[in-house]
């Protein structure tokens, strides 16, 4: 049968893990918030890339649609100097110079289709973007309102443990306390460790027989490998 000493402490031990439970879902909510908050600006960042993205191609495509009509206006020249021209020979030169500044013109016109396909796909892509946002807007919005829902419950049950483990800690000696602090501030609610088969669960260290024999007396005793707390249950 465990000793009233174990007893206490084995429920201690629980308390600490009801509390640290409860203090990681209180922590959880803003961690949970922060996130998808990060997602939103990470969205926002993206859509804004590519508008940038977007003008720059614009601007490609306007530079293309500029050279197009100076190709155009060159073709136009070359051809009235082919009508107009004197001989044979210059005849023959202005045909191939035609013949270059249409071969230009098509290489123009080709890549001017791909900037401006470019451009489709990047409004497309845009407005994939922004329903991703709107998406990423609500996640952050539920997430909040979950935590602030769920915080005042979590607080009162917060508040509860810790005065449950007020009076369950009066079972410390006063001799104990200040190591007993110190274990806590360190360890949480590892500052208790059941034994188990003589060895202590948190770091496997055996206990000495007279140990067993002084924790099942009732003596506040710490593992002496790792130090916590050590109880024993039956």
């Amino acid at each position: 049968m465990a000793s009233e000493m174990s007893v206490a402490l084995s429920n201690l031990h629980r308390l600490l893990q009801q509390l640290a439970e409860a203090e990681a879902a209180l922590a959880d909510g803003p961690r949970a918030v922060a996130l998808a908050e990060k997602q939103v600006t990470q969205a926002e960042q993206a859509i804004e890339e590519q508008k940038q993205t977007i003008k720059a191609n614009r601007k490609a495509a306007d530079d293309l649609n500029l050279k197009l009509k100076t190709k155009e206006a060159e073709l136009g020249k070359l051809t009235g100097q082919l009508n107009s021209a004197s001989s044979n020979k210059e005849y023959d030169i202005f045909k191939g110079q035609i013949e270059g500044a249409k071969k230009d013109r098509g290489e123009i016109e080709e890549t001017a289709l791909g900037a401006m396909e470019e451009i489709d796909a990047a409004q497309a892509k845009l407005k994939q973007l922004e329903i991703e946002l709107q998406a990423r807007k609500k996640t952050a919005q539920t997430a909040k309102a979950n935590f602030e829902a769920s915080k005042p419950e979590v607080d009162a049950q917060i508040g509860l443990v810790q005065s449950q483990i007020a009076a369950a800690e009066k079972v410390i000696p006063g001799e104990g306390k200040a190591a007993w602090d110190r274990l806590r501030k360190a360890h949480g609610a590892s500052a208790l460790a059941v034994m188990e088969d003589g060895f202590c669960e948190a770091c496997s260290t055996k206990v000495t027989n007279q140990d067993m024999v002084r924790i099942r007396m009732s003596d506040f005793m710490g593992c002496r490998g790792c130090g916590r707390i050590l109880y024993f249950t039956e």
